[in-house]
């Protein structure tokens, strides 16, 4: 099951941030412009738009990390945006610290 996450952390997708990048790429992306934007830095609109983390979310529904549900035109019509949420924490824990994180009970 851990290596779900490994693989979620090397899905492809295009972004405002970047197209072809990883979701790693995307997290290291969001904290490198944080760090470089310090006070000036718009969690609202950290890539121009504000549905930033929808645009994480579509991704990783498409790739059967998070469970959702597409129209037929291919947007994204549905997900658990609690389950989106702490799916993503884990990521990024997983990023830093490896699968061994999750053992920890983070």
């Amino acid at each position: 099951m851990t290596e779900r996450y490994l693989e979620a952390l090397e899905f492809r997708f295009d972004s405002d941030a970047g197209d072809n990048i990883t979701v790693r790429d995307y997290l290291r992306i969001l904290l490198s412009t944080l760090w470089r934007e310090k006070e000036s830095f718009s969690g609202k609109r950290p890539f121009g738009n504000s549905s930033w983390d929808f645009e994480l979310c579509e991704p990783l529904v498409k790739g059967g990390f998070i469970p959702g549900t597409f129209n037929e035109d291919g947007e994204l019509m549905s997900f658990d945006y609690k389950f989106a949420d702490q799916y993503v924490q884990q990521l990024i824990m997983v990023a830093f610290y490896g699968v061994e994180s999750l053992k920890s009970g983070d």
